[in-house]
């Protein structure tokens, strides 16, 4: 699975969210996922900026819709 597909699954999901915070590596295998060891860091690292918006706020832009 592709890094994009991950975090549209993120965004989808808030439960796998937490869990592939609280435990990546256990729950991208749990489901069968695998990203390169670069792609989870950029994940890990990006959720804990507080500076940068987080990846799991998506869900609501989408919500919304692309042209509202």
């Amino acid at each position: 699975m592709t890094l994009a597909q991950v975090v549209y699954q993120m965004s989808n999901d808030t439960d796998f969210a937490s869990q592939l915070f609280s435990n990546p590596e256990s729950t991208l295998k749990s489901r069968g996922l695998k990203l390169s060891q670069e792609e989870l860091a950029f994940l890990v690292t990006a959720h804990q900026r507080d500076d940068q918006p987080r990846i799991i706020n998506l869900s609501e832009d989408l919500a919304r819709g692309w042209r509202s």
